[in-house]
């Protein structure tokens, strides 16, 4: 059984962790026990708790109150343990609070001098509770000491847990942590450079017998400058007294660059940097359009393709080799990890705009991936349109009729969850008006139409009556891509609508074998439709 460690950092981070998320609920980390951090200084940002809700729609769907296991060849495969952390500036929320400025200018002025040389009045001064803006110097040292106090002071805290889990794994084997996050900004450009030097030294603190820096392999994104927002005005400027403003993003991460290039700490701790970003700042993710928002609820930040290129990034890494050269001639990271040499890896785009399955994995892994996106697609709709709710229609007997049972002890919360589940990666009907999920948010950033892997009539439904007349059994990926043969018949004598789609599901369903070797039943309900959409849409299972 694999075991892999993520650390999300700041709001770019929570979507990099989401789309991480997707993937694990796709089935593209099969038998992988994953352990995921989110870390962000602004507890209470939008993107933060669209990923808390994520992740427990994703754990209950799993099981509610049962073990849950890690399995293979089915969606939700991955055992997620999920843990966050925020520095605490409820009470302390300026650097000049925080460090005593007030009373260390008389007790101890040569310390104050230097707070004086290194930080403006402004950034001693603004509330950190949104996050750091951009002040990567001050946030560096905050984040740092923010990760020691907390394992030294909470013996029951998420951060402790994490750490100790690391631990745990460094005594059996090397594990591999990945870290997700921007340069360009603030929490993320902060802490990424800090994060493997903190985490030893809290490991040191719980169990002195254990070298994280010597066992473990570390991994990031160096996510550069992608969207934009609009910006401030001097009344917000004089109000926040820092804000980071994007038309700096471009710069910030040219900076940054050349810390990590240059920087001896960095070199030390890391293997593999990936390196990706857009060309143009032209998407605009701000749900609010007309004020810049520094954070809280009200960031709510829509999900861009380039997230999921972090998250894929981040599969790269752990499928990475330990020793000697891949098929690609990429060093192995025992090897980096002697040499202290850094490999730098970027992927490139096709210039007519369009984006392929290829533009995240290998060719060897194409069709996995576009089997796992494209039937966890079709699962949605089997899930989100009421009236051909294949799971609620199992777990209350309804498909009694037909000769499916069995599924009616399973718990309606687990049903429930992962109907909560398929909105948040799809769509969700609220009063009959459809809010984009994260599926469709991403086809948005690629510029829409055929830009995007699947086929686009996934996309432009903007109803539940349009959603119930789309074709999904044979439109489901783009036409005269490699994946279009992959689809099936079904009559499409009646209405117009899914039924008959629904119907030639429910008749493969029966005829499908109930899986061995799992013990809870909405799992294996699961597993049993993904076999099901396997053989409709002809794919090796």
């Amino acid at each position: 059984m694999a075991k892999v460690f993520v650390i999300g950092i700041g709001g770019t981070g929570m979507r990099c962790i989401e789309a991480f998320t997707h993937l694990c609920a796709m089935g593209m980390f099969d038998k992988t026990d994953v352990h995921l951090l989110a870390l962000d200084t602004d507890k209470d940002n939008g993107n933060f708790t669209r990923l808390k809700n994520l992740k427990e729609a994703y754990i209950k769907t799993k099981g509610i109150n049962k073990k849950q296991f890690a399995l293979e060849e089915t969606f939700f495969s991955s055992n997620l343990h999920y843990y966050q952390f925020s520095p605490d500036y409820s009470r302390l929320s300026t650097f000049s609070a925080i460090y005593n400025y007030g009373d260390t200018k008389f007790s101890n002025p040569e310390k104050a001098a230097i707070a004086d040389l290194l930080f403006t009045d402004n950034a001693k001064d603004f509330d950190l509770k949104h996050g750091y803006r951009a002040q990567t110097h001050l946030g560096s040292m905050l984040m740092y000491h923010s990760i020691i106090d907390d394992v030294k002071t909470n013996d029951r805290s998420d951060l402790r847990k994490f750490i100790q889990e690391l631990i745990s794994a460094c005594t059996s084997g090397k594990p591999r942590v990945f870290i997700l996050g921007s340069v360009f900004g603030g929490t993320g450009a902060s802490s990424i450079p800090i994060i493997p030097k903190a985490i030893k030294e809290a490991a040191a603190l719980i169990s002195d017998a254990t070298d994280i820096e010597r066992n473990a392999y570390f991994g990031a994104t160096l996510l550069t400058s992608y969207f934009s927002f609009p910006l401030p005005n001097d009344s917000e400027k004089a109000k926040q007294k820092v804000i980071a403003t994007s038309d700096k993003f471009s710069l910030n991460s040219q900076a940054a660059m050349m810390f990590y290039e240059a920087d001896e700490t960095v070199k030390k701790t890391y293997q593999k940097f990936y390196l990706m970003g857009t060309e143009t700042l032209d998407w605009k993710p701000s749900k609010v359009k007309d004020k810049t928002i520094t954070g809280g609820e009200s960031q709510e930040n829509d999900s861009h393709y380039i997230e999921l290129l972090a998250a894929f990034a981040a599969y790269h890494f752990f499928n990475s080799n330990e020793e000697g050269t891949d098929e690609a001639g990429l060093a192995g990271l025992d090897d980096l990890k002697r040499e202290k040499r850094i490999e730098y890896l970027y992927r490139t785009f096709n210039e007519n705009g369009k984006i392929d399955f290829t533009d995240f994995v290998s060719s060897a892994k194409k069709e996995d991936f576009a089997k796992k996106i494209g039937l966890f697609t079709a699962m949605s709709y089997l899930t989100l349109l009421d009236d051909y709710d294949f799971f609620v229609q199992a777990q209350s007997g309804e498909l009694k009729r037909v000769k499916i049972d069995g599924y009616e002890d399973i718990d309606l919360e687990e049903v429930r969850n992962l109907k909560k589940y398929m909105a948040l990666f799809h769509f969700n009907v609220n009063g009959g008006d459809i809010k984009d999920g994260w599926l469709r948010q991403v086809h948005r950033s690629t510029g829409g139409g055929d830009n995007f892997m699947l086929n686009s009539g996934n996309f432009s439904c903007n109803s539940i009556s349009e959603f119930k007349r789309f074709n999904f059994n044979t439109k489901l990926y783009q036409k005269d891509s490699d994946f279009e043969t992959h689809k099936f018949k079904a009559a499409m004598i009646s209405d117009g609508n899914c039924r008959d789609i629904f119907d030639k599901f429910v008749k493969s369903f029966i005829a499908s074998k109930e899986p061995e070797n799992i013990t809870n039943k909405n799992e294996k309900l699961i597993k049993r439709v993904y076999d099901t959409l396997c053989q409709l849409y002809e794919f090796k299972n």
